[in-house]
């Protein structure tokens, strides 16, 4: 996402599917019982270091491309830079997942990513970087749906930012840290899908081992005298 270039492919293709999986009906619970100790989307959070705390980066490996450090400085940079319709992008990003966690409404929340047609716009969210309610709530049809579409301009620079599991990355208030356990509720490991075996197209299982036969023991038979 965000222009991580084949748009839909590729790296672009890995974190939309890690996004999709930590706001899917079962793991939006989890995220809304964090939101509710502690407010991930408020002003004081920063999206690269949520997107780190949810396991929503990509891992895998793609040729002559950071794609991890890339989104890490999309994150950090670019969509904090952007805006439009005099709307800050990550002030709409946050707004749209404040609506998700705070709306029984929503049961999941699917993110996409379009190639706009504007080369020299910022990237946002589809219609106009939408923040209030009512604007909100005409993205979430009758499943309970809220989807989240970010138009992408143009391709990412080639730059990058480091992982933020640093001390210096904490999220903090003007006075404080503000975070709170758990630090990790996801990684990329348990929101990826299974490794489907070829042969059933099934999730692949580790083979078990077959139970050991015991021994019969010999009786011993005793000597007459």
């Amino acid at each position: 996402m965000g222009g991580l270039i084949p748009i839909g492919g590729g790296a672009d293709a890995e974190i939309k599917g890690l996004l999709n999986t930590a706001f899917n009906e079962t793991n939006i619970k989890i995220v809304q019982a964090v939101v509710a100790k502690e407010n991930l989307f408020d002003a004081h959070h920063h999206l690269h270091r949520v997107a780190y705390r949810l396991g929503t980066y990509p891992v895998k490996t793609y040729a002559g491309d950071d794609a991890k450090g890339k989104w890490f400085y999309f994150l950090k940079k670019i969509l904090k830079d952007a805006a439009h319709n005099n709307v800050s992008t990550t002030q709409s990003v946050k707004a749209v997942l404040s609506y998700a966690m705070n709306n029984s409404s929503v049961k999941r929340v699917v993110f996409d990513a379009v190639q706009g047609t504007d080369t020299t716009a910022d990237h946002y969210l589809y219609p106009n970087n939408p923040i209030a309610d009512n604007d909100i709530a005409a993205l979430v049809d009758t499943t309970g749906t809220l989807s989240l579409s970010l138009i992408c301009p143009s391709p990412l620079p080639d730059k990058s930012a480091p992982v933020p599991d640093q001390q210096g990355d904490l999220d903090e208030s003007p006075r404080n840290i503000i975070e709170r356990p758990p630090i990790k509720i996801f990684t990329p490991s348990v929101l990826a899908p299974p490794v489907l075996s070829i042969e059933t197209r099934k999730p692949r299982e580790k083979a078990k081992r077959a139970p050991r036969k015991k021994a019969k023991s010999k009786k011993k038979k005793s000597s007459k005298k």
